[in-house]
């Protein structure tokens, strides 16, 4: 619903305005996004087919509705800081479970794709807002970042082999819970029979949240600003139902304190509230990795 109230903005995106065909040299050209989308959207589909077995029909389904999806995990990422992946998994494997149920290797696979493209569109995004707030060149960030794309994509590849060489034995085990990963797999096994097998109330609870998230993001459009701050956020709500409880508990918590402290101390908030929760959030997945790493060596 947001992204349609957006539509003529983005239509005017993509158009050249004056006359004027010059382009700013330190932009990304609008052919490198053509290009690029055209070779990365074939690459996808092409492994899908090779390496998974998925129907050509399938595969360009599932590239095709990341498009939709990464719009809105980017709003989600933007409004909240914490990017959907796992949610946006679940649409596809929805999808896929009405569209060829039974075939648990092309809805874990298809939800990936989704899951990933969507994750990585909110995350670059959230690069790209950086560099613009402290003064890079958009065209030298994109560089960067496809370069970071295969750096990245080659060392986690490696990471990865390193530390689980045997997933399908080490995975689900006290040891290596995997907690994202049980719960794609027991979405790919409930839709192997179709989505008679969801459970009962599902497709109510579906379509009330879907009415919730249209009827909020009309009123979020269409009220007068002085009214609009009232109106709860859908894609909070949303996410609160798709994280663990203890997340939205730390987010409620988060916001009071930071809501007491602007209150009372509005100058010194403004200036160190934000340094001090991305210090917070950061120390703690150090510490995470460093505590990881040292059990791994000691053992």
């Amino acid at each position: 619903t947001s992204f349609a109230f957006s539509g003529k903005a983005i239509l005017n995106a993509f158009r050249r305005t004056g006359g004027d065909t010059a382009e700013d040299p330190h932009d990304v050209p609008r052919k490198w996004h053509f290009i690029a989308i055209a070779a990365v959207s074939a690459v996808s589909v092409i492994l899908q087919v090779v390496l998974f077995d998925i129907s050509i029909g399938l595969a360009t389904f599932g590239v095709l509705l990341t498009f939709v999806l990464a719009i809105v995990a980017g709003r989600v990422s933007g409004e909240t800081g914490v990017t959907p992946v796992g949610a946006m998994g679940k649409v596809t494997q929805l999808s896929f479970g009405v569209i060829d149920p039974g075939n648990a290797a092309s809805n874990l696979m298809a939800a990936n794709v989704t899951g990933g493209a969507a994750s990585q569109c909110a995350d670059l995004l959230h690069d790209l807002k950086s560099g613009l707030m402290v003064g890079s060149v958009p065209r030298y960030q994109i560089i960067a970042q496809a370069c970071g794309v295969v750096s990245g994509a080659l060392m986690g590849s490696a990471a990865y082999l390193v530390l689980i060489p045997d997933p399908q034995n080490q995975l689900l085990t006290d040891e290596w819970a995997a907690p994202a990963v049980a719960q794609w797999k027991a979405v790919a096994e409930v839709f192997q029979n179709g989505i008679e097998a969801m459970p009962e109330g599902a497709l109510m609870a579906m379509a009330i949240g879907g009415a919730a998230g249209v009827v909020l993001s009309i009123l979020e459009k269409t009220l007068p600003k002085a009214v609009v701050k009232w109106v709860p956020s859908p894609v909070s709500i949303g996410l609160a139902f798709a994280i663990p409880a203890y997340y939205a508990f730390s987010f409620f918590l988060g916001a009071v304190v930071y809501a007491i402290s602007e209150k009372f101390a509005e100058s010194w908030t403004k200036r160190f509230a934000i340094v001090l929760a991305a210090g917070i959030m950061a120390g703690e997945s150090l510490m995470g990795v460093a505590d990881a790493i040292y059990k791994m060596v000691v053992g």
